[in-house]
């Protein structure tokens, strides 16, 4: 049923019998739709406003009503239809006000679901044409603009819309104020400077831990967990997504989903925490699929993609890299170009293959001047691709590579690229010389990026070993080996394994069970619950029904080897 209550039926059966405008029935239906919404059941107030604005009289009712369909159909998951309808009432409008503020809503619904270049002419037109009569709208408008140039791959365009933007916004300010310094702060980090970045949004964390990411305020809120990702900010832009995804669970509001997850994901992969990451990344490509959000979809289609590398699951991996390519050409988002020549790198650095990794590698380092970065960590690929030519015997280019990351490290007082840039010397360092660049590699990572933690102390082990210090190598490995099982990052393992084969000693791959045992779904449910969450709960945040949770929740008790919720806490907890 669309409604619950006796005085929505009514309204239903009477919307359903009227043969015209009826303005009784037309409220009935908006009072309807107003108890759906606070039920969180924005499908069916969007129906019910659809044709409330259907059955009104006059214009101006027509017009509010539509506009309030809009967004419950957007937040109820359908941004396209969103935009068809606020596109069927653009010649009802003629106050240039008003105009703009329902461009501006639908601009909202198109930029993850048209093609980019055609969302970004039509959000800066306007907000041309919007300006002298609303500021407000026209900043607002811009800052998608802005948005449309981070995919396309447009950065010092991009980097030139969110300026204009944030020199209108200082004469309006409040939240679109707020949303033109992070546009602002994201470009300057892309473009490398950082500092300038940093300066921007580390006075508006107060404000943005404030924002309701469903008024209005989901963008900001993301595109700032991104700079700050970007940025090494990664505890503050974890609150920040976790924020968002919490919100967006607890009401119902699966279109704010996807994009948060996919930078969930993101953030928890660089932090080695691969099986959340992973679930993330699954959850993500699903809903921005089942929401029509296709242009999200390929972000979400190379983050899972990634996790696949790291994972060495080589068919995913390249069914979800096409999968994102494809979306990318369709939709003009080139920007995805980059991220999959990185992800197809990292894959083939796994699995031995150094020479095709360096191909695909040195693919980004011509994309990465195309478009513009000036920063190493968006797509990180610059310290693989050192890796890959001095595996491939290729030291010399290798080293050209390693000055690019040095002058990256130093330019943006990154620590990830400091630390990899450390771990390139001690990759390139003479005999006996090369300690000293490892450890100088191993101190910065820690706990919250386990994953290069491990490389680098694989890349040490090897080292060792070809030193004839076998003794030495094998320490250095077996703490890589333990890392990239409890990961999940089986060739990394492997090659761990291969390596401690070499100095004598026997390594076999342990029998010990881990959430890589798990399916998507399973892990989802396992994440979920270990974090408190009833099943009830956790069917509520997944989408899922209870049965469903349960039937899930049994498979994962005996995967891995658990028979309690309190002991499927502590085994999440150390396995994640």
């Amino acid at each position: 049923m669309l409604a619950s209550t006796e005085p929505d039926r009514i309204a239903w059966h009477l919307g359903s019998a009227a043969t015209g405008p009826d303005e009784d029935v037309a409220a009935r239906l908006e009072a309807a739709a107003r108890s759906a919404e606070g039920r969180s059941g924005y499908a069916a107030a969007g129906l019910a406003l659809e044709r409330a604005a259907q059955l009104s009289p006059a214009d101006a009712d027509r017009v509010r009503r539509t506009v309030a369909a809009g967004r419950a159909v957007w937040l109820g998951g359908e941004p396209l239809r969103a935009a068809d309808l606020l596109q069927g009432i653009l010649g009802l409008v003629s106050d240039p006000v008003q105009r703009g503020a329902i461009q501006r809503q639908r601009a909202s619904a198109l930029v993850y679901c048209a093609p980019v270049e055609e969302t970004y002419a039509l959000v800066v037109e306007e907000a041309s044409r919007v300006e002298p009569h609303d500021p407000e709208s026209a900043v607002a408008l811009l800052c998608i603009g802005s948005t449309c140039c981070w995919m396309a791959g447009r950065i010092e365009r991009g980097l030139d819309v969110a300026a204009r933007a944030t020199r209108i916004a200082q004469r309006v300010g409040g939240a679109v104020g707020v949303l033109a310094k992070t546009e602002l702060a994201n470009g300057l980090a892309l473009r490398g400077r950082t500092a300038e970045a940093r300066a921007i949004l580390d006075p508006l964390l107060p404000v943005l831990r404030s924002t309701d990411p469903l008024s209005g305020g989901g963008a900001t809120l993301l595109l700032g967990s991104a700079a700050m990702v970007w940025l090494g900010m990664w505890d503050e832009a974890f609150e920040l997504i976790v924020h968002v995804i919490d919100r967006a669970r607890a009401s119902g509001a699966i279109v704010a989903l996807p994009f948060a997850l996919t930078w969930l994901a993101e953030l928890e992969l660089r932090r080695g925490r691969i099986a959340t990451s992973y679930a993330a990344a699954t959850e993500s490509v699903q809903l921005a699929v089942d929401t029509g959000q296709i242009v999200d979809a390929s972000h979400a289609f190379v983050t899972l993609a990634r996790v696949a590398a790291v994972r060495g699951h080589e068919a995913d991996c390249r069914r979800d890299t096409a999968s994102a390519l494809e979306i990318a050409a369709r939709f003009g988002a080139r920007s995805i170009e980059n991220y999959a020549s990185s992800v197809l790198g990292i894959l083939e650095l796994g699995l031995g293959r150094a020479d095709r990794a360096a191909a695909h590698l040195e693919e980004c380092a011509r994309l990465e001047v195309e478009h513009g970065l000036g920063i190493p960590t968006p797509v990180p690929f610059r310290a693989d691709l050192v890796e890959a030519q001095v595996l491939a015997g290729r030291p010399d280019t290798a080293r050209v590579e390693l000055d690019v990351l040095h002058q990256q490290a130093s330019g943006t007082g990154n620590r990830w690229a400091a630390a990899s840039a450390r771990r390139g010397e001690g990759l390139l360092a003479a005999e006996g010389r090369y300690e000293e660049p490892f450890a100088e590699a191993l101190n910065p990572y820690g706990d919250d990026m386990a994953f290069e933690h491990a490389r680098t102390e694989l890349y040490l082990g090897r080292r060792r070993r070809h030193s004839r210090r076998r003794a030495d190598a094998r320490g250095a490995l077996r703490s890589a080996l333990g890392a990239f099982e409890q990961m999940g990052a089986e060739p990394w393992a492997e090659q761990a394994r291969r390596e401690l084969r070499e100095t004598g000693e026997s390594a076999a791959p342990s029998p010990n069970r881990s959430l890589r045992d798990l399916t998507p779904q399973e892990l989802q449910v396992a994440l979920t619950v270990a974090q408190g969450a009833t099943n009830k709960e956790t069917a509520a945040a997944l989408f899922l029904s209870p049965k469903t949770v349960e039937f899930h929740l049994g498979n994962v008790y005996r995967k891995l080897g658990v028979r309690s919720r309190t002991a499927l806490v502590r085994k999440v907890e150390g396995l994640t």
